[in-house]
């Protein structure tokens, strides 16, 4: 009896035992789980300054042997961040890429729009409730980021995301899109109602065509005389060329983290001092001067560039990380590593960087 009690006692130990194995094993899965979730949460907040412009919202679903990211964001280099960040805190699980990644494909390639009517007002989520992001103007060229029929949602120059509604642009392919882009444009400085009653309203920029004509939204052109408008070039702006001899008055000085002394800049001194010795004064830091100016240059579409205009590279930490000053002929001027120093975006130059170019994300033109 004695011994049959002692093999009951040894039993239950032994159950107990294991159940707690389980529940520590269960504990320290599910802290890990906790942790995942966590990290990639800090990550979806700190990789964007402003989610009014850049967001992503990336997900994990944990499992032993692999953690599978889904969600979405705009750039895959920061989910390899994430990635990396994964490996670097000591997750061993394989990790498995499902983000869907925007702006969306679209029919026909017609991944741009054109504002076709006065104004329309672009809203943070696709209801017709106080989501109000900003006002589009006609003429406005957009980019389509998805289809949330029967509203896209779009990015803007100023490169603010919102939804409009799909009737309120005329839906283009890069090639379109790119004339609205062109060098003149025509500024209207009031209202004015065309011959068939529609409205212009005072802010709208136009392209000023070679024939004299007015490119409207629907791809005609129109003769408007009178006072209306002024027209700009901003190719021949004179401040263009006074930037870039300032920034080449730095070249070859050394990259110092926080510098903007002859004696050594980073990257956004650099930036600053060549504009602001020219008088037009920038954020201090990378990203907060990318969100200022007007999107003027993508990944596959940087014919709309001119010297001075600002190129933005992402960083697997943060989205934006580097700023460089376009100087013309597929190089820019920046301050990186050695210091500064001239590259080309261009594969086929002897200038070329690969780094650079792989992490170029959009180009801002700060001024006309």
């Amino acid at each position: 009896m004695y011994s049959s009690t002692l093999k009951n006692f040894r039993l239950s130990l032994i159950i107990l035992l294991l159940i707690s194995l389980s529940a520590c094993t269960h504990s320290r899965y599910s802290t890990k789980q906790a942790d995942i979730q966590e990290l990639i949460s800090e990550a979806n907040s700190s990789f964007y300054l402003d989610s009014r412009i850049w967001y992503q919202n990336i997900h994990a679903e944990v499992s032993r042997k692999t953690i599978t990211l889904t969600g979405e964001a705009f750039f895959k280099i920061p989910v390899n961040g994430i990635i990396k960040s994964l490996k670097k805190a000591g997750f061993e699980q394989k990790v498995v890429d499902q983000v869907s990644y925007l702006p969306e494909s679209f029919p026909e390639d017609k991944a741009f729009g054109i504002v076709i009517v006065p104004y329309v007002m672009s809203r943070y989520k696709p209801v017709n409730v106080k989501q109000e992001g900003t006002e589009l103007l006609y003429g406005e060229a957009v980019r389509l980021i998805r289809d949330s029929d029967p509203y896209y949602q779009v990015q803007s120059a100023t490169g603010y995301l919102g939804f409009i509604p799909k009737n309120s642009i005329r839906t283009v392919k890069l090639e379109e899109w790119v004339r609205y882009h062109q060098a003149e444009q025509a500024i209207f400085d009031q209202d004015v109602e065309l011959k068939n009653g529609f409205q212009i309203k005072r802010g709208t920029r136009l392209p000023f065509l070679m024939n004299g004509n007015i490119l409207l939204a629907n791809g005609d052109e129109v003769a408007l005389y009178g006072d209306s408008y002024h027209v700009i070039n901003a190719a021949s702006n004179p401040l263009r060329q006074k930037i870039i001899k300032t920034s080449e008055q730095y070249l070859d000085l050394p990259y110092v983290w926080g510098g903007r002394s002859s004696d050594g800049l980073d990257c956004s001194g650099f930036v600053m001092q060549s504009y602001g010795l020219n008088g037009l004064h920038l954020p201090r830091d990378t990203d907060e001067m990318s969100n200022v100016g007007r999107i003027i240059g993508l990944p596959g579409w940087m014919d709309s560039m001119l010297p001075g205009d600002l190129l933005f590279f992402a960083g697997s930490r943060r989205l934006v990380t580097h700023v460089a000053i376009y100087i013309g002929d597929d190089h820019v001027i920046h301050s990186l590593g050695e210091g500064v120093q001239i590259h080309s975006l261009n594969p086929e130059d002897e200038d070329y960087s690969e780094n650079l170019d792989r992490s170029f994300i959009f180009a801002k033109r700060i001024f006309d």
